[in-house]
């Protein structure tokens, strides 16, 4: 095999990897569920639904998203005993993938000490110990940092932002710059928003972040058609930092969710901002992989039809979340 092809179909995988992961996926949002725990003597915890994505019947939960404990905790919705071994072991969801993209468990020690696992799909368990006094901090570390990693790769709609932006970068160092305003950008308006300094409503706040990527395909679609630069491609950096201002608020309404205690507020933060850059950085790699392959192997004329339907596709897709987003928060008429 060439190295062409080794890349191409590095690449292929790689995108079919994504599709995999974002089939699921509704938009920016994905669909989470969150289960609470509240140890109210050692090794006896009492269990309730903070969040069911698309269930109304909270008891039928436990049915459907299947919650998995230790082999030696005897659970009874909502009593989950563990005894003297204590909560220490696998716990998860059996259920994620058909009703839930992902899923968290808090777990509220009787000590005052709170753990958060974020779970996917792809990783639905994870294992826990008693043993938390030098690994608890390290726990949430890694659970927020996932957790922001898989917010990215589960929202198509901002995955295609960033499909389009890169569609009109051609050096490093231009898309160093835009990378950078739209982290820098990005993470004010998390930050302010998680804090609560500066609140706009979710709805519309989605809805204009469908607009952000209908107005980079139009600017791909009229480059094609003037022949003459457009403002993405000479101000990349400016359309970055002000649609990324737009989409932290959207991030931050998934960090909202999970009624984050405020003094494990900033950590939290810190490390869900990581994880999306380093999910962002990592779908970044694989489209720069997929151009290079695509430069290698097709036409400088079958390039080009290829790439204009993608921008078509973009943009309706775009359009169509837009309305619907519209519709979903106007009055009823």
């Amino acid at each position: 095999m060439t190295r062409a092809a080794r890349l191409r179909a590095a690449a292929m995988l790689w995108v079919t990897l994504c599709l995999l992961c974002a089939a699921s996926a509704h938009a920016h949002t994905p669909s989470l569920s969150v289960l609470a725990l509240d140890e109210r003597s050692p090794g006896e915890f009492i269990a309730s639904w903070e969040r069911t994505q698309g269930i109304q019947d909270v008891s039928a939960a436990y049915d459907l998203l299947k919650p998995v404990f230790p082999e030696h905790c005897r659970f009874a919705a909502p009593r989950l005993d563990c005894g003297e071994r204590g909560l220490s072991g696998r716990i998860g969801f059996d259920g994620l993938g058909d009703l839930s993209t992902a899923g968290m468990i808090k777990i509220q020690r009787v000590d005052g000490s709170t753990q958060v696992v974020s779970l996917t799909a792809v990783q639905p368990h994870v294992r826990v110990s008693e043993a938390r006094l030098d690994t608890s901090a390290l726990r949430g570390v890694s659970s927020f940092i996932w957790f922001g990693i898989t917010h990215i790769w589960l929202g198509l709609d901002h995955l295609l932002f960033v499909v389009g932006l890169l569609w009109l970068l051609d050096s490093w160092r231009v898309l160093l710059k835009t990378v950078t305003a739209f982290t820098i950008a990005h993470s004010l308006t998390l930050g302010a928003a998680t804090f609560g300094l500066h609140i706009l409503p979710t709805a519309p706040v989605e809805a204009v972040i469908a607009l952000s990527i209908a107005f980079v395909a139009v600017e791909i679609a009229g480059e094609a058609r003037t022949k003459q630069p457009s403002l993405t491609r000479k101000r990349p950096w400016l359309v970055a930092f002000a649609f990324g201002l737009l989409h932290g608020f959207g991030f931050a309404s998934a960090l909202a969710e999970l009624e984050i205690p405020k003094a494990k507020l900033p950590l939290a933060l810190l490390c869900f901002n990581v994880g999306v850059e380093i999910g962002q950085l990592v779908f970044i790699a694989g489209l720069l992989a997929l151009r290079a392959a695509a430069r290698r192997t097709l036409q400088r004329a079958s390039s080009l039809r290829f790439a204009m339907a993608g921008c078509y596709a973009m943009g309706i897709l775009a359009m169509y979340w837009f309305f619907e987003r519209i519709v979903a928060f106007m009055p009823d008429v």
